[in-house]
């Protein structure tokens, strides 16, 4: 075994700025952080349009994340009915360009910025040119404990068409500028459920309802106000052909993404260190994505950022386990599993990047080592941190998964691996197409194996309370499963032999598990989870707010309970 591959298993005790607690400062009022100000204005107007818009009359605060404001640092109003018309001044806003709009005129009008980026195949006039639907409106600046700062951007999403708008897109509800309130809802839930998974996602803090019905779907509008990185792949991307102005752009995104101050000069090692950075958190987010059955509907270089995170979560899923013949674009095009599964999609979409760099001859070009070398990094950190995850969730510590022989290791990844991976025995029926499922339920498995672990070698008792499947895709017969099985209980043998526990350690190894309650996740539906799943999580919460009559913290309160039913808590 090298030295780098004996690496991949050193603790996961390091902590990045991203989960960093701020140092004590004083708090940043929401009026502070949506002036328009920001540090992107500074690369200069070859970055940016400008975008005016006006002030929304008659808006409704119904979603506030009060949790992501603790965490941002904010300074909130006191009462509920002060921080609702606080959120109404400084977030409703709406670029109208629809003379038919029935609108109530404000005068009020303001000018942020909405930045370019390349999320299309070319910078052609109407293609995917940037924030088509978005606009910067401030920037949070928090220095942590060790002295790193961390950046957040604060979008508005939903704000009206802008020059960057991809309008020759097939469908309408890319090209009017608009977010309806079913989408909003999902993005609120769907975000805050990826954070408590683990997943470096970009946060919502609110949802504005808007007075006026977005006419593709006959909804009601509304506005997502975001906070996190939204700087993305696609930013570097659209200025690939311009080596100077690729370079001032990121030097830029390191310095944040690094946690330096934006006067840092940025030198080679630097370079080295970012790149080596997106792909640990790529691959820390793949790793959780394959976990939880977790499934991004348009993973592209518009939605994932410049800090290797996730952005973007309108189309997000959680399916009931690993069925690699989902497609998760609706072309049918891209499936959830194989050799270009959504696991390796992430890294493709870095290996397009380094591609991309590396041609434009910018000035670090001779820092970026080869793809092959970044799949390596990639692959160890996946089987890392789905490793740890899964030794977790059958209850062992992290001192205990630490002390496990890499051979023991690298064995239980590769069988549970296989059985996340495996297909049933017969096809499905969905929408007039048969497919095949998934064999198992992977996440039940694990979670199971703690309070069987004493009869680990029944095979009979392991089949019926671990593998048995009781659900309509469930195709395997018990001589289906046995081969899989028999694996299973070799690698926990394994496991058991070398850490020799006594029955008070199973007893606690139990209680762990126990601890790392399952999420909820509902059957696939006939249209196999493109709807049915979508957004059966956001039923209770749209409920409350057309009833026009519940208040933005009961219905927040309505939202945490679904995100929390959406999340396994390792």
């Amino acid at each position: 075994m090298n030295e780098k591959s004996d690496s991949k298993w050193l603790s996961l005790a390091t902590v990045s700025i991203l989960g960093q607690p701020p140092s004590h400062q004083p708090l940043t009022s929401l009026s502070e952080i949506s002036k328009g100000k920001h540090s992107y204005c500074s690369l200069g107007p070859d970055y940016y349009i400008y975008t005016q818009v006006e002030y929304v009359p008659d808006s409704r605060l119904v979603l506030f994340n009060k949790d992501l404001a603790r965490e941002l640092n904010l300074d909130l109003p006191e009462s509920d009915e002060e921080l609702e018309q606080k959120m109404l001044e400084n977030f409703a806003w709406f670029k109208y360009d629809n003379p038919n709009f029935d609108k109530t005129i404000s005068k009020i009008t303001r000018t942020f910025v909405s930045t370019r980026y390349q999320d299309s195949d070319d910078k052609s006039e109407g293609s995917a040119l940037g924030d088509g639907r978005a606009i910067w409106v401030g920037e949070i600046i928090n220095e942590l404990e060790s002295g790193q700062l961390q950046y957040f951007d604060v979008v508005l999403k939903g704000t009206g068409t802008t020059e960057l708008a991809w309008l020759n897109h097939p469908k309408e509800n890319h090209k009017d500028g608009q977010v309806s309130l079913t989408e909003a809802v999902h993005e609120y839930i769907y975000s805050s459920a990826a954070k408590a998974n683990g997943i470096n996602a970009v946060g919502v803090l609110a949802v504005i309802e808007l007075p006026f019905y977005r006419e593709v779907d006959n909804e009601k509008a509304a506005i997502v106000v975001r906070v996190g990185n939204h700087l993305r792949f696609a930013h570097y991307c659209y200025f690939a052909d311009n080596s100077a102005q690729l370079q001032k752009l990121f030097e830029y995104g390191l310095k944040r993404n690094m946690g330096l101050t934006l006067d840092h000069s940025v030198c080679a090692k630097d370079v080295r260190n970012y790149l080596d950075f997106i792909v640990d958190n790529l691959a820390t987010d793949a790793a959780i994505y394959f976990d939880v059955h977790a499934i991004h509907g348009s993973p592209t270089f518009g939605n994932i950022t410049s800090c290797g995170g996730t952005i973007d979560f309108a189309t997000f899923v959680y399916t009931d386990a690993h069925h690699s013949n989902y497609s998760y674009m609706p072309d049918g095009a891209n499936l959830l599993g194989g050799v270009w599964g959504q696991t390796e999609q992430f890294f493709n979409l870095f290996s397009n990047l380094v591609v991309a760099l590396k041609k434009s001859h910018f000035k670090y070009e001779a820092e970026i080592l080869s793809v092959e070398f970044f799949l390596e990094s990639y692959n160890e950190k996946f089987e890392q941190v789905v490793t740890y995850r899964w030794l977790k969730r059958i209850g062992l510590s992290e001192e205990e998964i630490d002390s496990l022989s890499i051979e023991n290791k690298e064995l239980f990844y590769e069988i549970v691996k296989l059985i996340y991976e495996l297909n049933g025995s017969k096809k499905i029926r969905f929408n007039q197409k048969r497919i095949f499922m998934a064999a198992f339920e992977p996440r039940k498995i694990l979670s199971a194996t703690a309070d069987h672990i004493e009869n680990i070698d029944n095979f009979t008792v392991i089949w019926e309370q671990l593998f048995k499947v009781n659900r309509s895709w469930g195709t395997y017969k018990i001589a289906d499963a046995k081969p899989y099985i028999k694996v299973f209980q070799k690698s926990i043998l394994k496991i058991v032999n070398e850490l020799k526990p006594s029955k008070e350690l199973i007893a606690i190894w139990q209680q762990r598990s126990k601890a790392i309650r399952l999420s909820e996740r509902n059957e696939p539906g006939a249209d196999f989870f493109y709807d049915s799943e979508r957004f059966f999580a956001s039923e209770k919460v749209l409920r409350q707010i057309n009833s026009g009559n519940v208040s933005w913290r009961k219905i927040s309160e309505t939202a945490e309970i679904s995100t929390s039913k959406l999340a396994d808590h390792l």
